[in-house]
């Protein structure tokens, strides 16, 4: 295989248990995992390491997309500095929704939710102008209520009253530097679902083969991680 191919980096890890996982780093348009790593969790030196020795194998990592992790971003940061960088749209919209109910009480937060549903239809330059004027006057209008707080008579403490918005807002705000890197960067994948799918269905396999060792388990994933390879080599 030619690595001296640029590549768009897929990054992300999924757990096993509360102390092992698995994290992968996937060429998207080679449609292919090019490194992986086992490990307690998802920690930025390592992953900084792991990056570096994808660059080290001569990979041109032209764009990176990766969920909200801060280790993971971190450590694309450090080796990357550079290279633009996709928040996953997916789940950016996940880590709202599971903020707020399905059907909010108050018509500040359905317009919210409605506003990050509306992520999914972004795919040009105008619906992204489009996005941002409904975001930015969602802001304007809702920012103070956002974080309105209030007292406890008895203990005189405060608390935001609308906690569960201000926390899928704080949480939008933050990704949105790197929500629209796709549409000015074309080719730059516009969500890690290619590595979910591939772990949901690694994941169903171990399943099938339930009362492996843990050991066991990271040889089978290194074997399926393999034939998989193996057989893409094969199509091209």
């Amino acid at each position: 295989m030619n690595t001296s191919r640029p590549i768009y980096l897929l990054i992300d890890g999924t757990y096993y248990s509360d102390d092992h996982c698995l994290i992968v780093y996937r060429a998207e348009n080679l449609r292919r995992t090019i490194f992986y790593r086992f490990a307690a969790h998802e920690d930025q030196n390592e992953i900084a390491a792991d990056l570096l020795s994808i660059r080290d194998l001569g990979y041109d990592v032209i764009g990176v997309t990766t969920d909200g992790g801060d280790n993971i971003i971190r450590a694309v940061q450090y080796v990357f500095p550079d290279v633009p960088r996709q928040r996953c749209v997916i789940h950016v919209q996940r880590e709202c929704l599971a903020s707020i109910t399905q059907k909010p009480r108050y018509p500040e937060t359905r317009l919210f939710r409605n506003i990050v549903l509306q992520l999914s239809d972004v795919y040009t330059v105008n619906d992204k102008l489009w996005w941002l004027n409904v975001y930015s006057n969602w802001v304007e209008e809702n920012e103070e209520y956002v974080f309105q707080k209030a007292v406890i008579p008895q203990t005189h403490q405060e608390y935001y009253v609308h906690n569960d918005l201000r926390k899928a807002y704080i949480h939008l705000k933050r990704a949105l530097p790197n929500l629209f890197t796709y549409i000015d960067h074309p080719g730059v994948p516009k969500t890690t679902n290619a590595l979910e799918a591939f772990f949901g269905h690694i994941k169903d396999q171990i399943r099938s083969h339930r009362g492996l060792a843990e050991s066991r388990v990271d040889n089978f994933v290194k074997w399926y991680l393999f034939f998989n390879d193996e057989k893409k080599r094969k199509i091209e």
